[in-house]
Formats: C-alpha cells, structure tokens, sequence
C-alpha cells in the first residue's frame, strides 16, 4: 500500500521551482520533496495568472509502474518517504482553492489506478509536529474523491 500525503506550502504563492530552490538551499536536499505541487494562481507574491489556478507541477519524478523506486523515493514526511507520494497545495493550511482541489482529486484518482491500494491522509496525520498541514476535512475530501469516481465511472 502506498500512502498519498497531501501538504500546505504554508505559503500564499509558490511553484515547484520555488519550493525545489527552498527544499535545496536551506534544508539542504538533493531536490524538491514533493512529487507533486499543485498551483493557485499565484505565482510570486505580486503576480496572479488565473491559468495556473489547480495546474498541477511534477517535483520528483514517479515513472508509470505501481511501486516506489529508489530513486523516486520523496522528502516530505518523516518515516514514511519511501512507501508514499507528496503532494503539496500551494496555499495557507486549509485555504486552497476550488481549483486547486478538484486538480487533487483529478491526481489521486490518477495515482490509485497506479498504485492500486493507497492511503490517503495528511502531513499531520503521520507528523504530529506538523499539527495544521495540510488542513482538510478529510472525511469530506475522501466524499469528493468518492463522487467524482462516480462520475467519471459514468462515461467509460
């Protein structure tokens, strides 16, 4: 079983570019953490692009198959990197938007037809350090997720 974490930047604007630059120079990682991130809009603090609302942008690659590689492995939960994907929401705790979780739900969908059986669950529930990331109501996400497959299933 694979879990997918999902993640706040904590941040009001950002990309993958900005995060991989963070995660390398002050933590000192080869690379971005994360597999995915997902944008709002905003690309720097003065600059919105309502294009980039829910794009969502790879950080460490994942290849097709239904396993974590070891190189693929990620840098985003303590103790949990190497049997889980990181995906993080450009955003403050909780306060993502329309967009950009309709894109999360687009991506797990995704990745559950790779994976097979995931898990999914936030930066704190497996951190208890990280009290407030990412912030959802998760039973309500997990809703979501459980309507738009319905929906999907409708048209194949």
């Amino acid at each position: 079983m694979v879990n997918i974490v999902l993640h706040c930047s904590d941040s009001s604007f950002g990309n993958s570019a900005l995060i991989g630059k963070w995660h390398v120079t002050e933590r000192k990682w080869s690379g971005i953490g994360y597999h995915y991130v997902i944008l709002n809009g905003w690309l720097s603090s003065t600059h919105y692009n309502p294009k980039f609302n829910g794009h969502i942008e790879t950080g460490r690659p994942l290849d097709n198959s239904n396993s974590i590689e070891k190189t693929e492995i990620g840098a985003h939960v303590k103790g949990f990197n190497s049997n889980s994907i990181g995906i993080c929401l450009i955003g403050k705790s909780g306060q993502f938007t329309e967009e950009q979780l309709y894109s999360a739900l687009e991506l797990i969908h995704d990745l559950e037809e790779q994976f097979n059986t995931v898990n999914i669950c936030q930066h704190s529930d497996l951190d208890s350090k990280k009290p407030n990331c990412a912030g959802l109501n998760m039973e309500g996400f997990k809703t979501n997720l459980e309507k738009y497959k319905q929906l999907l299933s409708k048209y194949k």
